[in-house]
């Protein structure tokens, strides 16, 4: 009796609901993000219907060329939620920051939409005949150009934030688990495959986002102490130098300004350090004007550069105008020290640095 119903859809659609349920209530996430993933499954939960509608086409409809035509304009439309649901994510993922790399996925991705459409009349991938499905040569193309899309614009994702290995390692399995379906869509023709491969990719890729958030800092979109401390736990001797930095000031904007002009310091201060020290190391800010660099650079080019951007004595315009004015210590990893010791004395030399400056001695 229900022969045609599709339980691997009705999966997937199960899949949409828990990650959807799941992005609405998950605060870390920019709103941006949560608007491109629920889009996404959107798209999704529609190719999934429409697959069942397919499958219930092929059971209750008599074999003919008007069956023939109705399944072929579903399947072009099943398709077509593939490179939308794409849009859907990664274009607002990366509204933020246009690349030459994500600009050509795009083009990609709109070439296959109205590619799909186009097959509705003229057989450009695929066609019916007797309610089956056939590719022709160029239905390869359009799997390798979706995949590319689709690896194109996630590598532009990882690139264009802090990702540590758990992220990659997940990642990866996205990547992963869209070949295969790929793969079984044009060699075994299994669709119901392909379909739960993009199920399992839209988990995977909400779970990527929601540990790469739950590692960032909202206000400067730096890698945060949750960061910090997991690069701390497997760093070993991975690194030559650390330089810990304490904001000055900060309780004063605070209070005379307001939280919200408090915070506008921190960004800025935050972006301009990130800039200065880009090449040579992680920022991270582990709390509320504290800052720390892991780096593999000597203690006098990092003395280097700190000085050279406390000279300027003001943030990046671009990021606002503020002063720059905080205190540092920058300590180097003899042979022997842990990381913890490093740190110790990074901080040591860092109150010391606030002392002095309080007391309006020039810093050594």
């Amino acid at each position: 009796m229900l022969e045609w119903l599709e339980f691997s859809d009705i999966i997937g659609i199960l899949i949409v609901v828990y990650v959807c349920v799941l992005t609405l209530n998950n605060s870390y996430l920019r709103k941006d993000i949560r608007v491109g993933i629920i889009c996404t499954g959107i798209a999704l939960a529609i190719l999934y219907i429409l697959d069942m509608a397919w499958y219930a086409c092929i059971y209750f409809l008599p074999k003919s060329s008007n069956t023939d035509f109705i399944l072929n304009v579903i399947t072009c439309i099943v398709y077509l939620m593939i490179p939308v649901a794409l849009s859907s994510f990664f274009i607002v993922y990366t509204l933020r920051k246009r690349t030459f790399r994500n600009n050509l996925a795009l083009v990609f991705i709109f070439a296959l939409i109205i590619a799909d459409i186009v097959n509705i009349f003229y057989p450009v991938f695929f066609y019916h005949k007797d309610s089956y499905m056939y590719y022709v040569p160029l239905g390869l193309v359009m799997h390798a150009i979706c995949y590319a899309a689709f690896v194109i614009l996630l590598w532009d994702m990882i690139r264009s934030r802090f990702f540590d290995y758990e992220d990659l390692f997940l990642a990866t399995f996205v990547a992963l688990t869209m070949l295969i379906g790929f793969f079984a869509s044009w060699i075994n023709y299994d669709l119901k495959t392909l379909w739960v491969s993009l199920g399992i990719s839209y988990l995977l890729m909400y779970l990527t986002l929601s540990a790469l958030f739950n590692k960032v800092d909202v206000i400067t979109e730096l890698p945060n102490r949750n960061a910090y401390e997991k690069t701390l736990s497997r760093i070993k001797d991975n690194y030559r130098s650390i330089v810990l930095i304490d904001l000055n000031d900060l309780k004063k904007f605070n209070d005379t300004m307001g939280h919200k002009v408090g915070d506008q310091y921190i960004y800025a201060t935050a972006r301009t350090l990130y800039d200065a020290f880009k090449g040579m190391g992680m920022l991270y800010r582990i709390g509320g004007d504290e800052f720390v660099l892991i780096s593999k650079c000597s203690k006098p080019v990092l003395k280097g550069t700190v000085e050279s951007v406390l000279h300027k004595g003001k943030c990046d315009e671009k990021y606002g105008d503020f002063k720059i004015d905080f205190a540092y210590g920058i300590a180097e990893r003899l042979a022997g020290d842990k990381v913890g010791d490093v740190i110790g004395k990074a901080d040591k030399l860092m109150y010391e640095n606030k002392k002095i400056l309080k007391q309006g001695t020039p810093a050594s």
